[in-house]
């Protein structure tokens, strides 16, 4: 399998029972919430052992500020004969903070290498819930609907960019049938109520700006993360050294300047400037 091929299967959207459903925010009487799928941590394991084998990929871990994770998963290229290794990180969790920090880091490690990247780009689906203890859980009788809402929204995304790449007829890549239960939730995986624009990718559109925040998060006690969007729809994402409170998901932002450095965990991006957009 060459290069292409691993990218193409590693990026093949997950079976609608491969994925977990979590609630972000609730209605005011505490009937209804607001779902958001997710990438379990076992389907990327899966993933990656039918894509390039099980002793052909890695995984490592760092602490990063004290209290946030960094991941590193490394995959063979037997073309060059190298490993090749791509980074990203996470927050301790609330609770269980290290397992839960462990958990979040390795999956957005899999999202740079594009394992199920396109689930920042779905909507959520707003479903019935009940109370469990201090948090929210969907009712049993709203998975069934989860499902089909996944489905239809895989084959939205991935027709619209085969439209885009020349391919009419939109046809939907096939998402994994060999599809398993997921497993129940860890209890590190605890909901967090979020802002709603940030989860469910919809902003208000502006021409008038370069980048529009999807989703920010702190890095550390003096930084931020961003992902931005671009008015074409590509994604960049980068690193800011401030704590701007002006900046939230949906900000419009103009004249960015985005500067390629290098550390202990390899390349990224860092926001030298910018503005407000109007």
């Amino acid at each position: 399998m060459n290069y292409e091929e691993i990218i193409k299967r590693l990026r093949e959207p997950f079976g609608g029972r491969e994925i977990e459903w979590k609630i972000q925010v609730t209605s005011q009487d505490k009937q209804r919430g607001m779902a958001v799928a997710y990438m379990d941590a076992r389907a990327v394991q899966k993933r990656l052992d039918e894509t390039v084998g099980p002793f052909n990929w890695k995984n490592v871990y760092s602490l990063w500020h004290d209290n946030s994770q960094i991941c590193g998963i490394s995959i063979f290229y037997d073309e060059r004969k190298e490993w090749v290794t791509k980074f990203d990180g996470a927050e301790n969790s609330d609770f269980e903070p290290i397992k839960g920090g462990l958990s979040d880091s390795f999956k957005r490690a899999a999202s740079v290498w594009g394992i199920g990247r396109y689930l920042y780009e779905m909507e959520g689906v707003w479903v019935e819930i009940e109370a469990r203890g201090k948090s929210f859980v969907i009712k049993q009788n709203e998975y069934g609907r989860l499902e089909r809402e996944y489905n239809a929204m895989l084959n939205r995304i991935f027709g619209a960019r085969q439209a885009q790449q020349g391919n009419p007829s939109g046809q939907v890549p096939a998402a994994n049938t060999r599809q398993t239960q997921a497993a129940p939730a860890a209890n590190s995986r605890q909901t967090q109520a979020t802002n709603t624009a940030a989860n469910t990718g919809q902003f208000a559109a502006s021409p008038a700006y370069d980048y529009q925040v999807r989703t920010i998060r702190p890095s550390g006690k003096s930084s931020q993360f961003l992902e931005m969007v671009d008015r074409r729809g590509g994604v960049v994402k980068a690193y800011i050294r401030a704590t701007d409170q002006s900046i939230k998901a949906g900000t419009c932002l103009n004249n960015v300047q985005i500067e390629k450095k290098n550390g202990n965990y390899g390349e990224y991006n860092l926001i030298s400037a910018y503005q407000l957009a109007a």
